[in-house]
């Protein structure tokens, strides 16, 4: 079997163009694949940033609803001091009172029990 010249340059040109071919499609393949790894990055990095926007959005409105806790408890402690120093108020007064009334009705016995005097009268006094 002899080979001709022809078929001989027939035959490296198809091996060469097969190998060309081939190079060509990898490269093709390759920049496809690259394409799509960057959209699949874009995508992962839109998807970390509307995330990270979620995430500051709750994290705003819970700080927003913990500061309006605050400033109730707040309000609230303020409120409480102010009832307190009303019934120290009132608790004085009526220290005063008792003792007035005391003083005016002749009361013969007395009793101090933390700071309110007490008008104690015997059963007999009181029948009269």
């Amino acid at each position: 079997m002899e080979f001709n010249f022809v078929e001989i340059i027939l035959a490296i040109i198809a091996i060469i163009s097969s190998v060309v071919a081939h190079l060509l499609t990898k490269r093709k393949y390759n920049g496809e694949i690259a394409k799509l790894k960057a959209e699949t990055d874009s995508d992962n990095i839109d998807n970390m940033d509307k995330s990270l926007d979620f995430y500051e959005k709750l994290t705003e409105s819970t700080n927003k609803r913990l500061d309006e806790v605050l400033k109730n408890q707040e309000s609230i402690v303020n409120e409480n001091v102010q009832l307190k120093g009303q019934i120290a108020n009132i608790n004085s007064k009526l220290i005063q009172l008792t003792a007035i009334v005391c003083t005016k009705l002749s009361c013969t016995y007395r009793e101090v029990d933390d700071d309110i005097v007490k008008c104690v009268y015997p059963k007999e006094e009181t029948k009269k």
